[in-house]
């Protein structure tokens, strides 16, 4: 009988395809990661492209309006004065164009409300949030108007200021990096949305005239 100790068994190797299937394995988890922040990425430019587009149209009805408005003021304010007849016209007319502002503001604020944001896309949800209550505020101020033409060249601290806070909160909504020029469109709202200059005392004059 050999008395020798026994030699040790051979160290089990591992199989040559093991370290191959876990880089495939890392790869694809890399891969599919990847695809998922692109999709999100991609998804949040849509989103804001979505938004931006009915931000636009809000702000071309609030446009539309202060133009419309503008317009009735510039037939009135020539002499001679006007006559009870005429007053009672620039009144009506103005009454009117606020009435038809409004229902135009507040169609296009339904569709900034009506863009859908993914609940984890938490910037473009805030963004989309300030700007409905900017538009909140113009549909307060033409209902206003439309009842009262006087409104009209008063003070509006409300949609001032409320479209102030929107600003800062809509170009932090801005994916990096940014698709369909929503960068520059957005900014292009708070430059061409600033408010306008104050009406002058004809405008305030014949409002008095129409009370």
């Amino acid at each position: 009988m050999n008395t020798d100790a026994p030699a040790n068994p051979s160290k089990r190797r591992t199989p040559g395809w093991v370290p191959v299937l876990i880089g495939a394995l890392a790869f694809l988890v890399a891969f599919v990661g990847f695809g998922i922040a692109a999709g999100d990425w991609a998804s949040r430019n849509a989103e804001m492209n979505a938004l931006v587009t009915r931000i636009e149209a809000s702000e071309s009805a609030m446009q539309q309006t202060q133009d419309e408005l503008a317009a009735i003021f510039a037939e009135y304010e020539e002499p001679p004065a006007l006559t009870t007849a005429e007053k009672a016209e620039f009144a009506d007319k103005l009454k009117a164009a606020a009435a038809a502002g409004e229902q135009r503001v507040t169609e296009a604020g339904d569709g900034v409300l009506g863009v859908v944001v993914l609940p984890w896309h938490g910037n473009i949800a805030a963004g989309k949030e300030a700007y409905v209550v900017h538009n909140l505020a113009w549909q307060g101020y033409l209902g206003a108007a439309a009842k009262n033409p006087e409104v009209i060249l008063e003070e509006q601290p409300l949609i001032n200021d409320t479209f102030m806070a929107a600003e800062p909160v809509l170009k932090k909504a801005v994916p990096e990096p940014p698709l369909f020029d929503v960068k520059v469109r957005v900014d292009d709202i708070f430059v061409e949305g600033q408010a306008p200059a104050e009406e002058g005392q004809t405008q305030e004059a014949l409002l008095r005239g129409v009370r």
